[in-house]
């Protein structure tokens, strides 16, 4: 989306994720208990065990993300998941066209979406 020319700094995965750490809403995680596997690629890219229950959220960065055992796998570059949590984008939108690949049920990553995401809509 940015020109070749921009002087726009690029998005750090790592960055996303510290993100996400932030707007973790506990209160909409209480009765979700699932982990996921969060890969997101570009600059600082990585995979992070992601693990949901009792309202808690842990991240734990993957050296060997083909060996974690999570219930769903999400996979998106880090640009792309800036324009989702800055709302150019709804996590909905990026499932659809590809922009975000999810790998397991597709119903254990939409309830992600009022946990990091609150005001967006899940389904559009």
């Amino acid at each position: 989306m940015a020109g070749g020319g921009s002087m726009r700094s690029p998005v750090l995965a790592n960055n996303t994720i510290e993100e996400l750490r932030k707007r973790f809403k506990p209160e909409n995680a209480r009765n979700l208990t699932a982990t996921y596997l969060i890969t997101i690629r570009g600059e600082g890219g990585g995979s992070w065990l992601t693990k949901i229950k009792d309202g808690n959220c842990e991240f734990i960065y993957q050296e060997q993300p083909e060996t974690a055992n999570a219930d769903c796998a999400i996979s998106i570059n880090a640009e792309d998941l800036h324009y989702i949590m800055s709302g150019q984008m709804t996590a909905m939108t990026a499932a659809m066209s590809g922009v975000l690949a999810i790998d397991g049920e597709l119903g254990l990553a939409m309830q992600l979406v009022p946990i990091f995401f609150e005001g967006q809509a899940p389904f559009i």
